[in-house]
């Protein structure tokens, strides 16, 4: 995916969304993640996600890592579909669906990144981030159901 080649809106699957919903839920007080799986041939869609298993263990309630092992056997199976790695999701527990500084900084260019807030284990709000150069913030993208 070229880096000047973005389009506003992301678009992702009804059942990819419910996925990340109900993942974000059943993991709750910790922060679930997962990977956006989709293509940008005429759009930007996400058409389903792969849950992953937060491997950090001494911060699950506020930071996540996904075993990048994971991430390349992910991307394989992407492209076989012809299909890409499009970012990322995670939840934040009780926080606001906004990306922490540590998201930031752990952050690719180039990549959505989906952010769920759950709060109570119930109630979310859910927003999609990306950047496009190294030294800009993130940016809110549209995020639309379909």
């Amino acid at each position: 995916m070229g880096l000047f080649s973005r389009k506003k809106n992301l678009k992702v699957t009804k059942e990819a969304y419910e996925v990340m919903i109900e993942h974000a839920k059943e993991s709750y007080p910790e922060e679930c993640c997962g990977i956006l799986i989709g293509n940008t041939m005429t759009e930007r869609k996400i058409f389903y996600v792969q849950k992953s298993i937060n491997i950090n263990k001494e911060r699950a309630s506020d930071r996540y890592i996904i075993d990048p092992m994971e991430i390349n056997l992910a991307d394989k199976e992407a492209r076989s579909q012809s299909l890409e790695l499009m970012g990322f999701y995670h939840s934040h527990p009780d926080h606001p669906d906004r990306p922490s500084e540590y998201d930031r900084n752990m952050g690719q260019a180039g990549y959505s990144y989906i952010i769920i807030s759950v709060k109570g284990g119930t109630d979310v709000s859910v927003k999609s981030w990306s950047f496009n150069n190294e030294d800009e913030p993130f940016k809110e993208e549209g995020l639309k159901v379909s």
